[in-house]
C-alpha cells in the first residue's frame, strides 16, 4: 500500500528543469531511462520523506551537504562531489541544515534493478563523483533540456547505464552514433504537428489530412522510427506538459490541468498517470523532488 510522501517545498530553487521523459515501450523493455531530472538549489527547511516510489534516484551533490536516511540507515552525510544512489521503493528521507546544490534524476528500467543490487551490495550508496560521471551527469541533464520526447530512448539509456557502469568502477563502452538512422520528414512533420496541437482533439484522420498521407503509410513510419504509436507518443507529449504543470509555481487544479493539457477531464488524467507513472496527479505534485 503506497503512503503519502511527506515533502516540505519551502527552500527549494530549480536552476535548471525540471525536465520529464516518456520513454518508448522498447526502452521500457530493454533500456534504462531517466523519468524526470534537474538541478537544484535548497536550504532549510527543505526536506523530503518518501516511503515508496517505483523509481530510483541518483544525485550528484555540487556543492554543501544533503543529509539522508535510507531503509532504516539513518545519518548518511553525502558533501560536495559525492553521488548517491537509492532504491526508492524502500523508505528514504533527506534533508539540509544549511545551501546545497546538486543534480537529481529518478529513473528506472527493467535492466536497472540487478545492476544496483550490485553497486550496492555492501549496503554503499554513496561514491566519489569522478570527473567520468560529472560529465555524464551534465551530458544527461542537457538531453533532457532538449525537451525532445522521440528518438533520444539510446541517448538517455547510455548517459544512465554509463553512470551506473562507473559506480561499478567498470569501463563504459561507447556507441555509435553513426549507425542511427535519420528520421524522414513525414515523421518529424508529425511530431511537429502533435507537439504544436497537443491541447486539440487530434486523431489520425485529422493529422493524415493535416499533413496529406495516407493513414498506413503515417502509422508504419511513425512506429519504425519513433518505437511508439501517434496515440502513446500524443498521451506522452501532453503527459509531460502535466508535469510541468503540476511543479510549476502556478496552482492549477487537477481539472484544469487536465483540460488545459488536451485530456477529456481530471479522471482520465488520473487514469494515465497511473498507468504510467503508478501514482496521481497529486502524488505527484508532492513527491516528484
Amino acid at each position: 500500500m503506497k503512503s503519502e510522501p511527506n515533502y516540505n517545498p519551502q527552500g527549494a530553487k530549480t536552476l535548471q528543469g525540471t525536465f520529464f521523459n516518456h520513454p518508448s515501450n522498447v526502452a521500457k523493455e530493454l533500456y534504462h531511462y531517466p523519468l524526470w531530472g534537474a538541478q537544484f538549489e535548497v536550504s532549510y527547511p527543505y526536506r523530503t520523506d518518501r516511503q515508496y516510489m517505483n523509481s530510483f534516484i541518483i544525485f550528484w551533490i555540487q556543492s554543501g551537504e544533503l543529509n539522508f536516511t535510507f531503509d532504516d540507515r539513518p545519518n548518511l552525510l553525502a558533501k560536495r562531489d559525492t553521488v548517491v544512489l537509492l532504491d526508492c521503493k524502500k523508505p528514504n528521507h533527506y534533508y539540509v541544515s544549511k545551501t546545497c546544490r546538486f543534480i537529481f534524476f529518478h529513473f528506472n528500467g527493467q535492466p536497472v534493478q540487478p545492476l544496483y543490487d550490485y553497486i550496492t551490495r555492501n549496503k554503499q550508496n554513496s561514491f566519489e563523483c569522478t570527473p567520468t560521471l560529472k560529465q555524464l551527469f551534465e551530458q544527461l541533464l542537457a538531453l533532457l533540456a532538449e525537451e525532445a520526447y522521440t528518438g533520444n530512448d539510446l541517448r538517455y539509456s547510455q548517459s544512465l547505464y554509463g553512470m551506473l557502469l562507473n559506480l561499478t568502477d567498470s569501463r563504459v563502452s561507447q556507441l555509435d552514433h553513426a549507425t542511427l538512422h535519420k528520421t524522414p520528414k513525414l515523421v518529424t512533420d508529425a511530431l511537429a504537428y502533435i507537439d504544436l496541437h497537443y491541447q486539440e482533439h487530434i486523431t489520425i484522420k485529422t493529422l493524415c489530412l493535416a499533413l496529406n498521407v495516407s493513414a498506413t503509410l503515417l502509422s508504419n513510419k511513425f512506429k519504425t522510427y519513433t518505437n511508439n504509436s501517434v496515440h502513446q507518443y500524443l498521451i506522452s507529449v501532453r503527459l509531460s506538459h502535466a508535469q510541468q504543470l503540476l511543479t510549476g509555481p502556478a496552482e492549477l487544479s487537477i481539472a484544469e490541468i487536465a483540460t488545459t493539457c488536451g485530456f477529456h477531464d481530471a479522471s482520465h488524467l488520473n487514469k494515465i498517470f497511473d498507468q504510467e507513472l503508478d501514482m496521481t496527479p497529486s502524488e505527484f505534485r508532492k513527491a516528484y523532488f
